[in-house]
């Protein structure tokens, strides 16, 4: 599932190497690759961006602290297993301009899968039993029924697949969303290939049909529409 939302309160990150520039972003901002010592950061924001979405109100409950907790388990379990055959970035902003330049918080977080990437393989033994201990059976079960149905939609032909995509909410509205988003679609269309995604936010499809992408089925799940959206393959010369 996908969305560009906010979260608060999250870890601040310390260290990271430089991936890019010259990618439009503003001076305070820099490019960097969501590696493992990323990942608590990242997972903090992923975890509360995807809260109030509709479908992890329809899984999981109507306590937003509860699936607060929830999320970050399963954020950590998603980006653990996601460390191969993935496309993982993040924008990193100081707080401010005496700050040292390798210091800041994560202003987003994007994460897509590379052809051949999906489904992604299970993260190791101990991660899924945290990640159970974490969740409960109930919610174990209802993801597996979301992407069981999910699943039967996705395409089968090689593509890239955007799992998962998020801004700080005091960062929204300034592009770096929407930079992300372009970065990773360079990358895409350099290897002429389709992509896709899911959003349970009606409210984004317009976002991402501004970026190539068009709707090309509604599901419903656990009552919630949820758009699948695709955008084909631009090749060199013909786009």
């Amino acid at each position: 599932m996908l969305c560009v939302a906010g979260a608060e309160n999250f870890p601040k990150a310390t260290e990271s190497t430089p991936v890019a520039e010259g990618n439009g972003l503003r001076p305070e901002q820099r490019l960097a690759d969501l590696d493992a010592a990323l990942e608590p950061a990242a997972g903090s924001l992923l975890a509360r961006a995807f809260r109030d979405n509709p479908i992890n109100r329809a899984v999981i409950d109507r306590d937003p602290e509860r699936r607060m907790v929830v999320n970050s388990y399963g954020m950590a379990a998603s980006l653990a297993a996601s460390r191969r055959h993935s496309f993982r970035r993040v924008i990193i902003e100081a707080n401010g301009s005496k700050q040292d330049k390798l210091r800041g918080e994560i202003a987003s977080v994007l994460l897509a899968l590379d052809p051949g990437g999906y489904p992604v393989a299970p993260p190791a033994l101990s991660m899924q039993l945290r990640c159970l201990w974490g969740q409960g059976f109930r919610v174990i079960r209802r993801w597996g029924q979301l992407y069981r149905q999910l699943d039967a939609h996705h395409p089968k032909e090689p593509h890239c697949y955007l799992a998962l995509i998020a801004t700080h909410p005091e960062r929204q509205h300034r592009g770096i969303g929407r930079a992300l988003l372009n970065l990773w679609l360079q990358d895409v269309d350099a290897r002429a290939m389709p992509s896709y995604l899911e959003t349970d936010q009606q409210a984004l499809v317009g976002f991402y049909q501004t970026a190539g992408f068009e709707v090309e089925r509604e599901l419903q799940a656990f009552g919630q529409p949820v758009f699948c959206m695709a955008r084909p393959a631009r090749i060199k010369g013909r786009n």
